[in-house]
């Protein structure tokens, strides 16, 4: 009974030889267990930026060049970009249009023409023209000119540029009156010489073009001038040939003006004048000469010349 047990047992040993010879000589080792993987190391800081270039900035056309596969950090390229648009934005503040930009109100320089009324600028003029009497004072039979020449002489001193205060003296003719009667003949010749004092006020006052209104107030004297001939004493005595010349006044003056003056240098200007004036003259005779010629009123214009200097000069 143990024999086959025992043949089973050779048989197994033999079986378990040759698998033994089959396999290779080298000795068997078990795998190993993998070893763990290494935590990864922090990162490393961020490079600094690399500061831009004091070369010409670029223009819109070109672009930052970088190396292939290369990335700028965030913070570099804001700086980038910020160093490329800073200058363009400035050209842009410089070259904003005029409606863009508010003005700026600066003090104008002053020209030859300004006038500095703190330094009281004083006109001295000088104007002649014509008088033109209005309406007649003598009967029917008289022959009357209401024509005759006038001219001026006036000093305003302005403080403001819209008032002057002044004096005037002028002399105008009254025209002339002729009769005859008879073997009596005159022929008079009437004039006044007037002392003013004067305002102006200007609604219009620029650096060249003056525009003002002048009234005036004084005191008149007038003058006669008178030729002709007297009958004799009889009808045996020849007429008798005179001449003669008086004065009388004051009377009283009133006057207004338009007048208009044009700068033609700083110094010198054109004046031209329109004057309305009333004058109470007496009507009485003149001493033993002729009589008065009454009160008048009478339009005149004239033109001139002005000079205009400072008498208080800083």
């Amino acid at each position: 009974m143990r024999v086959p047990g025992s043949c089973w047992f050779l048989l197994a040993l033999s079986f378990m030889s040759s698998l033994a010879q089959a396999q290779p000589a080298g000795p068997s080792v078990a795998p190993a267990a993998a070893a763990p993987s290494p935590e990864p190391a922090p990162p490393a800081p961020p490079s600094p930026p690399e500061p831009a270039p004091p070369a010409t900035p670029p223009t819109a056309n070109e672009v930052p060049a970088t190396s292939a596969g290369e990335a700028l950090p965030s913070d570099t390229a804001a700086s980038a970009a910020t160093s490329a648009t800073s200058p363009a934005q400035v050209r842009a503040e410089q070259t904003k249009p005029v409606a863009e930009t508010p003005p700026l109100l600066a003090p104008q320089p002053p020209t030859d023409f300004t006038r500095d009324f703190s330094a009281l600028p004083l006109t001295l003029e000088a104007r002649f023209g014509f008088n033109a009497r209005l309406g007649s004072v003598f009967d029917d039979a008289a022959d009357e000119e209401h024509w005759d020449a006038s001219y001026a002489f006036a000093s305003y001193l302005a403080w403001r540029r819209e008032f002057a205060l002044g004096l005037e003296l002028d002399h105008s003719g009254l025209g002339r009156v002729r009769a005859l009667t008879g073997q009596t003949s005159v022929d008079n010749e009437y004039s006044a010489t007037g002392a003013w004092l004067g305002a102006r006020v200007f609604p219009v006052r620029t650096e060249r073009l003056d525009i003002f209104v002048n009234l005036r107030v004084g005191m008149i004297w007038q003058h006669v001038d008178a030729l002709g001939t007297r009958a004799g004493a009889s009808i045996t005595q020849p007429a008798q040939s005179f001449s003669c010349a008086d004065w009388d006044g004051p009377g009283l003056g009133i006057g207004g003006s338009l007048g208009l003056a044009y700068r033609l240098g700083r110094h010198i200007a054109f004046v031209s004048r329109l004057d309305l004036t009333g004058q109470r003259l007496s009507g009485e005779s003149l001493g033993t000469c002729a009589d008065g010629i009454g009160s008048v009123a009478s339009l005149g214009g004239s033109v001139g010349l002005a000079f205009e200097f400072e008498t208080a000069p800083r």
